[in-house]
């Protein structure tokens, strides 16, 4: 009888464990929206955070994270995020710069971290497993 309530005992506790994982994995998918315009490389961003008085009071942990990238990543500037992925990811996006019209792409992709430059400064997250789903375009009028 032991052996028994043993056996279920395990097979409950892999189960839980199980969908806990699962419920991890299905919550990291995230929606963002990127311009059509040309990324930047790590290195760039970095040294843009260390000597543009905008980024004055950035969080030293933060860009010392940032540094240890291989040249390899790319960063997608938006209004709240810098969003960074290695070149394979970014070949996905559309990189057009454009007149008379604006382009973004919506993707989805892995969430891995979420950092912070600082206060009033763009969070920095690191993305993987980007796919591309739509592309919105907004032409602009002028008068």
């Amino acid at each position: 009888m032991k052996k028994k309530f043993t056996i279920i005992l395990a097979i409950a506790i892999v189960a839980v464990i199980g969908l806990s994982a699962a419920y991890a994995i299905a919550e990291n998918n995230t929606t963002l929206s990127i311009k059509s315009e040309p990324p930047v490389h790590i290195g760039e961003i970095v040294n843009t955070i260390e000597v543009q008085p905008f980024f004055k009071n950035y969080n030293s942990t933060t860009l010392t994270w940032l540094k240890e990238f291989s040249s390899d990543y790319i960063v997608f500037p938006t209004p709240d995020y810098y969003i960074v992925m290695n070149s394979t990811d970014a070949v996905k996006i559309s990189k057009n710069a454009t007149t008379g019209i604006s382009i973004s792409n919506n993707i989805t992709c892995s969430v891995l971290e979420n950092r912070s430059l600082g206060s009033g400064l763009n969070n920095v997250l690191y993305v993987e497993d980007v796919e591309v789903i739509s592309n919105d375009v907004n032409n602009f009028v002028f008068s």
